[in-house]
């Protein structure tokens, strides 16, 4: 893929985003969340998208990164090569904590590229996820 191609598929998954913040259970804080991961499965790139999933007991919540990890996994990923988040806020946000540790299992390149976005794309800002978890916790 050329960086022409890299740049409408970023593209084309923060519009698809957009369409899913709304499908998030956010009663609580009102924050909506909404995450893709890209992956491949037998050379064909895939995204697989998740929201979070708030609850009354907060620490059960499930947040849109592992929604759609869990999404990705059940379609045979096996490496996220790109991760995406969006939420209805006017600034981008990043992944938690505990999303950056569940990441790091399935992003074997750790300068792959971590894209966040706020509501309305006016603010965007990208990372990788060496410099959003830098000590990490991994096998090696």
């Amino acid at each position: 893929m050329n960086k022409e191609q890299d740049m409408e598929q970023v593209s084309l998954v923060l519009s698809q985003l957009k369409q899913k913040l709304p499908c998030s259970h956010s009663p609580y804080s009102g924050v909506q969340v909404a995450a893709a991961v890209e992956y491949e499965v037998e050379g064909e790139k895939r995204v697989a998208y998740g929201v979070n999933v708030e609850n009354v007991s907060y620490g059960l919540t499930v947040c849109a990164e592992r929604s759609a990890i869990s999404n990705a996994i059940i379609d045979g990923m096996k490496s996220i090569t790109a991760l995406y988040v969006t939420s209805n806020q006017e600034a981008p946000i990043s992944p938690c904590g505990a999303c950056r540790q569940v990441v790091t299992e399935f992003m074997q390149q750790a300068d792959a590229p971590v894209i966040c976005t706020n509501f309305d794309d006016s603010q965007q800002w990208q990372s990788t996820l060496s410099d959003l978890l830098p000590n990490r916790f991994d096998l090696d």
